[in-house]
């Protein structure tokens, strides 16, 4: 048994499992990451509406035109893909009298203060270039490597083609995932001035490592949860099946087996089911009754339709196989290909024997034929194809004895033919010829056979010459 039944339903529930929990965890999985990253955009949003509210507007506006002047006259912008290069450094060179200015430091240090008390990991404010589809730095208040004002970084947000061409509209909550930060949020907000134009963004980056991080641990803690739950089913599950399904049907093929050796019958079953088991034990009591009906019936027809079979192959006259058994030999061979001879045996002087002593004598004839090709070859390979003709198929010892063998009935019939003491329809003689089967120019048993009675039709031709 290459798979029990109870090894397929288990593998069965484990795959149903499988795809329901992994279905259901990827439901969960959508939702939580859809809620937290839906905070944090919350959040962010929030963060720098609240920055662009409170921040001096009139110092941004006095840094963004003194960057924008510096930055405009300037010939060769680097962006920040070329931090720490020194065409890089030369350009931020140009703004290092930003940095002395009341109006950045104010902001620089209300930035920071803001940062602190809302636990971001950086707040700055960027100036939109949207001719050179840019933003340049203004102020950053990050504690750690903060970008210099002058610093130009692409905009990296989805709706940037949206951006460029309505600042109102901010900057939306992007997610970027770097080998650099990590996992970070980032959202701007405009900054209007008095008259009610904007001067600039105000951008703050939120980390979402550690969320990240506990969306994994929380997947792993689900993932060891869920298998916990396939064991016990699979456990549950091989019980139950073990009980009621499997067991039973255990039985009822022991049954079956010992009803086939005739130790027991299905009637001695105890397995008294009121469900599917005990319906097809019914079915298979009901069966054995009906077949013990009929077994003496089909063995009486099928020993009958043998002997039938057997006497349909075999010549009546002199008891070896017929014209249609050889049919079926000449089919097998011709799909076997394997090596075998023919031997053509055609009886002399049948029609004289029937003129001058009667048909019936012809038919001892005959008969003393097919017995002397039988001392010879086994009779089983022994046909008789016509009135007087038969053909003998060698194989195995016989094809390889076969020169021996079709001399040995030369001398037979050669013996017979001289032996006086036989009355004249018993000293029957009778010409000879043999093939083997060749596969460079044989495809069908009928080209061998052709040949075996070119070579008989030749001894008989012999034969008339030597009398």
């Amino acid at each position: 048994m290459k798979s029990s039944l109870i090894k397929k339903t288990v593998f069965l529930i484990v795959c149903i499992a499988i795809i329901i929990g992994t279905f259901a965890i990827a439901i969960y999985n959508k939702g939580l990451y859809d809620t937290v990253i839906a905070q944090y955009e919350h959040y962010s949003i929030d963060i720098t509406k609240l920055v662009a509210v409170e921040i001096d507007a009139e110092r941004v506006s006095n840094v963004q035109k003194a960057v924008k002047d510096i930055y405009d006259n300037s010939e060769n912008k680097v962006t920040s893909d070329q931090w720490g290069t020194p065409e890089f450094e030369a350009y931020l060179s140009q703004f290092e009298s930003i940095k002395e200015m009341d109006d950045y430091k104010a902001i620089h240090a209300e930035l920071q203060k803001m940062q602190d008390e809302l636990d971001v990991d950086c707040l700055y404010i960027v100036w939109v270039d949207t001719e050179n589809q840019c933003s340049v730095y203004l102020v950053d208040a990050a504690h750690e490597e903060p970008c210099p004002p002058g610093c130009i970084d692409p905009i990296y947000v989805d709706n940037k083609e949206e951006v460029l061409r309505d600042l109102s509209r901010g900057m939306e909550p992007n997610i970027t995932n770097t080998p650099e930060y990590g996992w970070l949020l980032a959202t701007g907000m405009p900054i209007y001035d008095s008259q009610g134009n904007i001067v600039a963004e105000a951008v703050v980056d939120i980390s979402m490592n550690k969320a990240m991080s506990q969306i994994v641990d929380f997947m792993i803690y689900i993932g060891c949860a869920f298998l916990i739950m396939i064991i016990l089913v699979c456990i549950l599950a091989i019980f139950l099946i073990n009980k009621y399904i499997v067991k039973p049907i255990n039985t009822l093929s022991r049954a079956a087996a010992d009803y086939k050796n005739n130790k027991s019958t299905f009637s001695d079953l105890k397995l008294k089911r009121k469900d599917e088991i005990g319906v097809l034990v019914d079915s298979m009591i009901n069966m054995e009754k009906d077949i013990d009906g009929y077994v003496s019936d089909l063995v009486s027809a099928r020993e009958h339709a043998e002997q039938m079979d057997r006497e349909a192959k075999i010549d009546a006259m002199t008891k070896v196989s017929n014209k249609r058994a050889y049919d079926a030999e000449t089919k097998r061979l011709d799909e076997s290909k394997n090596p075998y001879g023919v031997v053509l045996i055609d009886m002399n002087d049948l029609k004289v024997i029937n003129d001058t002593y009667g048909h019936e004598k012809g038919d001892v004839s005959i008969k003393t034929v097919a017995k002397t090709i039988c001392k010879v070859f086994d009779p089983s390979s022994v046909y008789r194809v016509g009135g007087d003709e038969f053909i003998v198929i060698l194989e195995n010892d016989a094809y390889e004895n076969r020169v021996a063998l079709v001399n040995k009935l030369f001398e037979l019939f050669k013996s017979n033919k001289a032996d006086n003491s036989l009355s004249p329809w018993e000293r029957v003689s009778a010409a000879v010829g043999y093939a083997v089967f060749d596969p460079k120019i044989d495809v069908r048993m009928e080209t061998v056979v052709q040949r075996a009675d070119d070579a008989m039709y030749e001894s008989k031709k012999m034969m008339k010459e030597a009398e």
